[in-house]
């Protein structure tokens, strides 16, 4: 396939086209490569990825279930970009939301899906100790969507899946301003709710998630104050 990036080709040798197209879309969005309001247009990714427009339209489709972009009429797609307020409603709804879902995940984990969050909590690691924002908040919330399908309800996971999407969007674009994050110290929130989650301790896991929430709506406010109303 012509004219595509180095990591859209790493991607595209190994899964179906639109859901690489969707990876390598997701990482350009919360890595900040795709800032808010910017619109993705149709014949350029086509370019880009040297596919077709189908796979394409099913990826901005599956990108908007996820929260990352917003389709308007005769504007086409755009990525997400969450006011003050906005951010704060996703805030509140996730911590009721996801703090009960950590709760089911832990009641109702398979060992085999014990196994697989433990490889993605190794390579959130990795990122950690890498210093990598952009990764990690990537593979950060690839950890939580192993978690919300461990909890084995799927309107759950639909409802966290788009609100999601747009807050972690809307938290990584903007912190590539000179923002710094400790992000070992995320990371040693994250190992008590893996440990919680694996050792089947409800009780533990929804504080755990709850501490996780409490240091990125920090993080969403500090931006704000530094960098003004979006």
């Amino acid at each position: 396939m012509p004219a595509r990036t180095e990591t859209a080709a790493s991607w595209i040798q190994q899964k179906p086209l639109a859901d690489e197209i969707v990876e390598v879309l997701q990482r350009d969005i919360i890595g900040g490569v795709l800032g808010p309001g910017q619109r993705l247009v149709e014949r350029e990714l086509i370019r880009r990825f040297g596919v077709s427009s189908i796979p394409v339209r099913e990826a901005l489709l599956e990108l908007e279930a996820r929260g990352l972009v917003v389709k308007r009429h005769n504007c086409g797609c755009s990525v997400i970009q969450l006011t003050a307020t906005e951010a704060v409603r996703i805030c509140q709804l996730r911590r009721v939301l996801e703090a009960k879902v950590m709760e089911w995940a832990a009641e109702r984990i398979t060992q085999k899906a014990i196994e697989e969050l433990g490889a993605q909590f190794r390579r959130l690691e990795k990122a950690a100790a890498a210093g990598d924002l952009a990764a990690f908040f990537h593979e950060d919330l690839a950890f939580h969507r192993m978690i919300w399908d461990a909890a084995d309800n799927p309107y759950a996971v639909r409802a966290l899946e788009t609100m999601m999407g747009s807050l972690f969007a809307s938290g990584l674009i903007r912190s590539r301003e000179g923002d710094s994050i400790d992000l070992m110290g995320e990371f040693a929130k994250h190992q008590r709710l893996f440990d919680a989650i694996r050792e089947h301790d409800a009780q533990r896991a929804a504080p755990a998630l709850l501490e996780i929430a409490a240091g990125f709506e920090k993080h969403l406010k500090e931006l704000d104050e530094r960098t003004g109303p979006r």
